[in-house]
């Protein structure tokens, strides 16, 4: 899950398809009849450094990460633009408690009130519904809590024209580097709205400039060692993060225990395998694997709780196949926040 885990919607035929496969594992939106009866737009034919129309309406993603919070900014104070703006913030119910500390102060530094979409499920409860926890095959979190939530609360305002601003940058990834600074809906949600993406071109380092201009620390997380602080953990989180997060914060081990044990008696109810696990298979060496399982057809497996991805990650012996500090109390910024 995705930014800073914003909403990331593209036309581009490949990551439609994607997408469109990520879309057959969840429930179909409940969209207003207004917004499903909006006719196509043709693919957005501005340039990258149009800006858009005065009288759009500007919704701005706003996920307590980084980037989201950089392209508010400079939306609210830099860009000179007149458009109504709405910040929003898709609350998948999986936040640190510093990202929702961070995004009351960035609505006090911004002197605007941070809306939250509403989704039919948060984190726990979708993978109870699901049976399982996303991954990266089946990452239908963004899609479920991310996406058809801001798509939702779009449809039950009265918007002029709206664009969804988002604050994804070329620079974090190879897909995104592919991405373009304007774009157009997807077909399956009627071409309601635009996509702009003002920062995208933008460096880490002017997103932590446009930070300090305006006084505004970024989200503690990154100073703990994030590298992306939309979910957390996110599914994806790296090793030596995750094991950072674990020495931090003790509490961390018995919720995602917690998370694992609910899905799986949820699975237990409903007749499923009851193996569900927070983290992919492969995340966690096999020699640490604790539970045993077998499938349909009798194929036989074996899968690593978190308790016993914990114990890899915590060992003595595994310290040198993570690259972070040893000390917890000191800044662990990949950034250099605390330089």
């Amino acid at each position: 899950m995705g930014g800073d885990d914003d909403v990331v919607l593209t036309s581009d035929p490949h990551q439609i398809a994607l997408f469109k496969e990520e879309m057959r594992d969840c429930d179909p939106p409940e969209l207003p009849n207004r917004l499903a009866e909006v006719v196509k737009r043709p693919k957005s034919d501005r340039n990258e450094g149009d800006l858009p129309d005065p009288e759009q309406e500007l919704i701005v993603a706003t996920s307590g990460g980084k980037d989201s919070a950089a392209m508010a900014l400079w939306l609210r104070f830099e860009s000179g633009l007149p458009n109504p703006m709405h910040f929003v913030f898709n609350d998948t119910g999986h936040e640190h408690e510093l990202t929702y500390q961070f995004l009351d102060v960035l609505a006090d530094n911004l002197g605007h009130t941070i809306e939250r979409s509403e989704a039919k499920y948060d984190f726990l409860s979708l993978a109870k519904h699901k049976g399982r926890f996303p991954s990266a095959m089946a990452r239908f979190c963004t899609t479920e809590l991310k996406v058809l939530p801001m798509q939702r609360w779009m449809g039950a305002q009265d918007l002029q024209d709206p664009v969804l601003c988002q604050g994804v940058r070329a620079g974090e990834s190879k897909r995104r580097s592919q991405m373009t600074v304007w774009d157009d809906t997807l077909g399956d949600f009627g071409g309601f709205y635009d996509i702009w993406r003002p920062i995208l071109r933008w460096s880490v380092e002017e997103v932590f400039a446009i930070h300090k201009r305006h006084n505004l620390e970024p989200n503690d997380l990154y100073k703990m060692g994030a590298g992306r602080v939309g979910c957390w953990p996110c599914i994806h989180v790296r090793k030596g993060e995750l094991r950072n997060a674990f020495r931090r914060d003790p509490g961390l081990l018995q919720r995602l225990s917690e998370y694992e044990r609910e899905v799986r008696e949820a699975n237990i109810a409903k007749g499923r395998r009851p193996d569900a696990t927070f983290l992919e298979p492969d995340y966690t060496p096999i020699r640490f694997h604790d539970g045993k399982g077998q499938t349909k057809d009798g194929r036989k497996y074996t899968y690593a709780s978190i308790e016993a991805t914990h114990a890899y990650l915590m060992g003595t012996d595994n310290l040198t196949l993570f690259d972070d500090d040893e000390d917890v109390a000191t800044c662990m910024s990949q950034y250099g926040l605390c330089e």
